[in-house]
């Protein structure tokens, strides 16, 4: 494993939030490129013993270069994508001697930085790809607007089809470096503050019972923005010891309800069809609904609210704290926002709690750049508030303080 015999390794990894990463070993001559990834994406490459990347010349903002796009065929319809500009900052020359070479160590991470998967693997190029690098020129970092690029390169690739999919780069996965089954146990104490935290926590790629792994996870993204000790997993009621919500974020100025909803993540769920995911995400999200709904009005039903930790009660004062839900679903569709939105703005309307829906890899995104619970929240009124005014939930792009970003003109 990368992380084991290389562990110097982990700090570019953690500094990356999602994507690609050329890795070149001084007297090596077999290159690495890590991807970091959510699982479903990871779970996809590993089912489907390769990926695609596309290269994809551009002319936004002043800027003309080439950008990447790697699609995983998690559906052969929708494949899950990376993508990004070549930057000669970060490491865009490294990553063109890595697309242009024919044998490469595929990394596999999820996004908090545990390796999953690794893979001696054949890259496929032609004289197209060589000259199109060759002949473009990287540019800097500074200034540039990889929002903007990044909407580019999803954009061309929501409109290819299969003459651009012939032209892409072939990644074939040939052989494992390490392997493929194995459970990650976590027994660090940092890693286990929050309250109603185990000793010791695991993680498998692959996953016939979710809830828990999912939960425990989240817990970890919300760590990065709010202190261990506003934390609380799964709370209980008081009087029949039911769950007040899956996660419980308790600041000073503010309550999240958090509602976590997963599916299995096998084999045989990556190969059902996109109707039947995005039916099921529906599902989902409207019993995630009534579960915030019901954990509010639980919090409301006295004060101080009281619930259980570990058979000990716990009190919180909800006098003057702002109340919000939050919805972390394991996948969403851009074009089911319609059908998305008023679900959770009805919150809203019965029970003064807005309430927005985040998929995890989009929380991973918030909690990366956003610290504390004020920028937190002013991202989540950001997307509340658009709702509520045009009846359509948008999807931020959260990216490091700095970064030249091209919002909606319009969002506010």
């Amino acid at each position: 494993m990368l992380s084991i015999t290389h562990p110097a390794v982990m700090k570019y990894v953690h500094q990356l939030p999602i994507g690609l990463l050329p890795i070149i070993f001084r007297r090596d001559p077999v290159p690495r490129l890590i991807v970091k990834a959510n699982k479903e994406l990871i779970l996809s490459a590993k089912v489907r013993k390769g990926f695609s990347i596309h290269l994809i010349p551009y002319d936004v903002a002043g800027v003309n270069s080439v950008g990447f796009l790697a699609a995983f065929p998690d559906d052969q319809q929708h494949p899950l994508i990376l993508a990004g500009a070549l930057v000669e900052e970060l490491m865009g020359h490294e990553m063109s001697v890595v697309l242009m070479s024919s044998e490469v160590n595929v990394h596999f991470f999820d996004e908090l930085g545990r390796e999953a998967l690794g893979y001696r693997a054949r890259f496929t190029s032609s004289g197209v790809h060589r000259a199109l690098l060759k002949e473009s020129s990287l540019p800097s970092i500074e200034g540039l607007n990889q929002s903007a690029i990044l909407s580019y390169l999803s954009d061309w690739f929501r409109v290819s089809g299969a003459r651009e999919d012939a032209q892409a780069i072939r990644v074939e996965l040939l052989e494992p470096l390490f392997p493929e089954e194995f459970v990650f146990a976590d027994m660090r104490d940092e890693s286990h503050l929050y309250h109603g935290s185990p000793r010791v926590s695991h993680y498998t790629l692959e996953r016939a019972e979710p809830g828990d792994f999912q939960e425990r996870e989240i817990i970890t993204l919300l760590e990065r923005t709010f202190g261990s000790s506003s934390i609380y997993f799964s709370p209980k009621r008081v009087y029949d010891r039911e769950e007040v919500a899956d996660i419980l974020v308790v600041t000073e100025r503010n309550i999240i309800i958090v509602q976590a909803k997963d599916s299995p993540n096998l084999e045989r769920t990556i190969n059902l069809p996109i109707s039947r995911k995005k039916s099921t995400a529906i599902k989902a999200l409207k019993k995630a609904a009534a579960q915030v709904k019901g954990a509010a009005n639980y919090l409301r039903r006295r004060q101080p609210a009281v619930f259980l930790m570990n058979d000990a009660e716990v009190e919180i004062n909800l006098e003057g704290k702002g109340v919000y839900g939050l919805v972390i679903m394991k996948e969403l569709f851009s074009d089911d926002y319609d059908e998305y939105t008023p679900i959770l703005l009805n919150v809203y309307e019965q029970a003064n709690i807005p309430t927005i829906p985040l998929s995890y890899s989009e929380l991973h995104q918030y909690t990366t750049f956003l610290e504390g619970d004020e920028a937190f929240l002013e991202a989540f009124m950001k997307v509340f508030d658009w709702g509520c005014k045009t009846g359509m939930f948008p999807r931020l792009r959260v990216m490091p303080p700095g970064s030249v970003i091209n919002d909606p003109p319009s969002l506010p």
